[in-house]
C-alpha cells in the first residue's frame, strides 16, 4: 500500500469501527432487566427504576415443565392492574395492533405498556380466566439504544464514506 492511501485507509477503518460500535449499541437496547409471573391471582414485582415497561403475554412457553401453547389474544374479561406500595394504580395502556416475538420454543404478544414512576414493589393482580398464563414484563430502552446508536452510526459511515471518496480520487489523479 502506498503512502498516500494511508489516510483515506485510516478513515475508513475508524468508519467501519464506529458502525460495529453502533450495531452494538442497538442490539444492547433489545437486552434489559425482565421479569417473569404466573396468573391469574396477585404477583408482587420488584421494580429496579422509573420508566417505560411492556407487558407480554407468552401464549407458547414451558409452564410446570411442560410445553403450553394458548391463544395469542387474552380471554374476554380478563383483567391487568399494576398498583404501587400505597395501593395507587399503575394505568396499563393497550398496545394497539399484534407486536410479537418468537424465539424458539417460546412466543410472545404484546398485552400493553406500563409507565412505572418510581422504582419500588409493585402488586400485579391478574383476573379473569382459569387456566395459568405466563407474563413477562420488561424494560422498554429501544429508544435510547436508537439514540446512541446514531451517535456513532452517523460519523462512521461519514468517515467510511469519505475514507472511500478520498482513496477513489488519489487513485485517479495523476503524479
Amino acid at each position: 500500500m502506498s503512502r498516500r492511501y494511508r489516510w483515506p485507509v485510516i478513515a475508513g477503518v475508524a468508519g467501519i469501527i464506529l458502525c460495529a460500535l453502533a450495531s452494538w449499541t442497538f442490539i444492547q437496547g433489545f437486552g434489559g432487566w425482565h421479569t417473569s409471573f404466573q396468573g391469574p391471582g396477585t404477583v408482587t414485582v420488584e421494580i429496579p427504576e422509573a420508566g417505560d415497561y411492556r407487558l407480554w403475554h407468552e401464549s407458547k412457553t414451558i409452564i410446570d415443565g411442560r410445553l403450553q401453547v394458548v391463544d395469542d389474544e387474552l380471554p374476554a374479561g380478563t383483567v391487568i392492574e399494576f398498583k404501587n406500595a400505597g395501593g395507587t394504580t399503575v394505568p396499563l395502556k393497550s398496545i394497539g395492533g399484534s407486536m410479537s416475538q418468537e424465539i424458539g420454543n417460546a412466543r410472545r404478544v404484546a398485552v400493553g405498556r406500563v409507565e412505572i414512576p418510581e422504582a419500588g414493589t409493585y402488586m400485579a393482580n391478574i383476573a379473569g380466566f382459569a387456566d395459568p398464563r405466563k407474563f413477562r414484563l420488561s424494560e422498554i430502552r429501544f429508544l435510547e439504544h436508537f439514540l446512541r446508536a446514531l451517535l456513532f452510526a452517523l460519523p462512521g459511515m461519514l468517515l467510511a464514506i469519505t475514507g472511500l471518496v478520498w482513496a477513489i480520487v488519489i487513485s485517479t489523479r495523476r503524479r
